[in-house]
């Protein structure tokens, strides 16, 4: 038990350091558009109930290639991305988002290539829905396993066409915890 309390101290201290850090690029990034709460299709009423999933964390350190998630209600979070030499519009200059999900017997991952970057696809501006199966229960993904209550860790790995001018690099990625209070 403490060890599970020390572990999610360690994950909101990290959250609240990426969060402060680079504020400027932040405001570079498109304005957050805000979402309707809209129901996701037959069952119990809206998606699963996340905990922890503020919009968070950044390419730290990154002149060119900025990113956040922003949350998208009924399909939990989107990407917002972009390379400023390219243009200020989502997706330009960047050639596509992969979304990992960690947790017990879990490994989910998501790779969007084109804007809005989706964790569960959809080009959609709200990004769709989240997936059920069959049964009307909610699943990691279309025909994925069913969500279950707990601990997730999410990674986001956004990849430009052009490495940054700060980094070198043509990639950037960061991740946060988010938990699951309740399934289907």
């Amino acid at each position: 038990m403490a060890l599970r309390l020390a572990y999610r101290l360690m994950w909101v201290t990290l959250v609240v350091a990426l969060v402060g850090c680079g504020r400027a690029a932040e405001e570079a990034l498109p304005p957050v558009e805000p979402t309707a709460e809209i129901v996701a299709g037959p069952g119990d009423g809206g998606p699963p109930d996340v905990d922890n999933d503020a919009p968070a964390g950044q390419c730290e350190n990154t002149a060119n290639i900025l990113s956040r998630v922003d949350r998208a209600p009924t399909a939990l979070l989107r990407a917002v991305a972009l390379d400023n030499r390219v243009g200020n519009h989502d997706g330009d200059g960047i050639l596509g988002v992969r979304f990992s999900i960690i947790g017990d017997n879990l490994a989910y991952t998501k790779l969007e290539e084109d804007a809005p970057y989706c964790i569960f696809g959809s080009n959609e501006p709200d990004c769709g829905t989240w997936p059920r199966d069959a049964d009307g229960r909610y699943t990691w993904g279309v025909a994925g396993p069913v969500v279950q209550p707990g601990l997730y860790h999410v990674f986001v790995e956004v990849f430009g066409s052009q490495p940054d001018s700060a980094t070198g690099q043509d990639s950037c990625d960061w991740s946060f915890a988010m938990e699951v209070v309740s399934g289907q």
